[in-house]
């Protein structure tokens, strides 16, 4: 396939299937807003909104490549790993994902458990029982806490609520190999999303290094936590390298406010699909 080197992209993009507050009609209609041309849905763990999403796209004239933002941990860390293209009827990808969303729910579970045993105040079966709407982005937990004024939003969730310092860790997934593996006999491509998420001092090629080593095909180069010179610094390494270099807003709609479809901005031209271009 060809496409136009001056098109916009955005290759991360969360829809209510996860933690994001829009829907496919809403991607798409927020997609041409801005002028882009290329996108990808790529929420946490999940593919039940790709279908629709790329059907809408194409009928938009919005180019789409399919993905999913998968959860990996390799020494007590997480990372996630955008898994580009792959069959999302393979049963070994699917039984991941299912195992994935098992643990993210089961953490739900645990944290209110944590609460209680600290003595906040909380009726666990009205939790259990407790639904929500999901354009409000997020997960249960979050909702559930905001709703019963324990907390206020996702930031007073991570830094007053729940951190490392205060005992409570974030759960184990199955390690960053594991799933480079499964993602690849999937026969898809696995790309390391965002990989200066956090503050991290570790350099690029030592960091970048270790997940050649395990697989990795690509790394998103370009992302809202990125500064300039540490998008730089990733986009040489793969260009040294031979990898794929990707670009996206990590956007989840109204949930997280400061990020905005299309940003940064960049076009094909600027970033390196290789065999991704097989998958549009």
């Amino acid at each position: 396939m060809t496409l136009d080197e001056n098109i916009k992209v955005d290759l991360h993009i969360h829809s209510n299937a996860s933690d994001g507050t829009y829907s496919p009609n809403d991607i798409v209609y927020e997609s041409m807003k801005k002028q882009l041309g290329l996108i990808s849905l790529t929420d946490h763990d999940e593919v039940k909104n790709i279908e629709i999403t790329k059907k809408i796209a194409k009928e938009n004239g919005i180019k789409f490549l399919p993905g999913i933002e998968v959860s990996s941990t390799l020494e007590g860390e997480l990372f996630h790993v955008l898994a580009y293209g792959t069959d999302n009827f393979n049963k070994q990808l699917l039984e991941l994902l299912e195992h994935n969303r098992y643990i993210l729910e089961k953490k739900d579970d645990d944290s209110i458990r944590y609460l209680i045993d600290k003595g906040y105040e909380i009726d666990y079966f009205k939790y259990e029982k407790y639904e929500y709407d999901n354009s409000r982005g997020g997960w249960k937990t979050l909702n559930f806490l905001i709703d019963e004024n324990l907390c206020k939003d996702v930031k007073d969730y991570f830094t007053r609520l729940f951190n490392e310092k205060g005992g409570f860790e974030f759960p184990e997934f199955p390690h960053t190999s594991e799933v480079i593996k499964i993602i690849k006999k999937s026969g898809g491509v696995p790309v390391l999303a965002h990989p200066y998420y956090g503050k991290d001092d570790t350099p690029v090629k030592e960091k970048l290094d270790e997940f050649l080593k395990l697989g990795i095909e690509g790394v998103e180069c370009f992302h809202p936590n990125h500064d300039i010179e540490k998008s730089e610094m990733c986009y040489k390494w793969c260009v040294k390298n031979g990898l794929i270099i990707t670009a996206g807003s990590d956007f989840h709609g109204g949930f997280i406010e400061e990020r905005s479809m299309g940003k940064p901005e960049m076009k094909l031209k600027d970033i390196r699909l290789g065999k991704l271009i097989d998958y549009i």
